[in-house]
């Protein structure tokens, strides 16, 4: 992935010792304030880069992790309903989340692209450190907002198409080819492409190719004739009909890493 640049650190750095001379509220106020302050140059930013958030989330995630007095003195004050692994991590996601919007105005889709990529660079970063924070609270929160980002990409990009292919297959087609042309490109990270591409035949593919049978099933000599006739005195061209093992090769070409 693209890893944005810029000089990035904890804010109260300066501080002699964390839980130490600062107010241990003090300290994840500051850690707070850093994730909002990392700056993501969206001009030359894409769907596969990397926001300068990550590496502040697992500066301060770490530092947790490392300094016992300050777990305890946080939830032991009942200031957070929330352990501060939690707090943090729901501070950088609303960060994401703004980048994401503000660089991918008018791109359908393409924001919970950017936002998945990042999700899965965390998870990397934890399992590759074998961090001591990665419980599985954290974990967890994670992967859920995988799936929620999963489900609202779909929901924009390719359920809609579901309902048009009950209704007219040209149609369907003609979406379905635009979409993963418009696709076909996008920079993804290897496990999540996969994945995205399995649901995407899953999705699309076996419903396809019921319509496709209804359709043959249910089509006369007549309409067949009836129906080419009118496409030709329209001046339309006639929508080449796939197989679903084709649109299943498309699928497969969507994205790279």
């Amino acid at each position: 992935m693209e890893e944005a640049g810029g000089s990035l650190m904890i804010a109260g750095a300066g501080c002699s010792g964390i839980g130490g001379g600062c107010s241990v509220a003090g300290d994840l106020h500051k850690m707070e304030k850093a994730l909002r302050g990392a700056f993501l140059d969206i001009r030359s930013s894409n769907e596969f880069t990397i926001h300068p958030a990550n590496g502040l989330l697992m500066h301060a995630l770490q530092s947790f992790s490392g300094n016992t007095y300050m777990l305890q003195s946080i939830l032991a004050n009942g200031d957070y309903t929330t352990e501060p692994y939690c707090r943090l991590l729901q501070c950088w996601a609303s960060e994401l989340e703004k980048d994401a919007e503000m660089m991918c105005q008018g791109e359908k889709g393409r924001k919970y692209i950017f936002l998945m990529n990042n999700i899965y660079d965390v998870l990397q970063m934890i399992r590759r450190q074998g961090a001591t924070f990665a419980n599985v609270e954290l974990v967890s929160k994670l992967n859920s907002l995988i799936q929620r980002y999963k489900k609202s990409y779909f929901d924009q990009c390719w359920v809609p198409l579901t309902s048009t292919c009950r209704l007219n297959l040209d149609k369907f087609t003609a979406e379905f080819l635009a979409t993963c042309d418009n696709q076909r490109t996008w920079k993804v990270t290897a496990q999540l492409r996969y994945e995205l591409r399995q649901e995407i035949v899953d999705l699309t593919v076996p419903l396809y190719e019921l319509s496709l049978s209804a359709l043959h099933a249910n089509q006369s000599w007549f309409s067949a004739v009836l129906c080419s006739f009118k496409r030709v005195t329209a001046g339309k061209k006639k929508q080449k009909r796939y197989t679903g093992e084709e649109l299943a090769q498309k699928i497969r070409g969507l994205f790279e890493g």
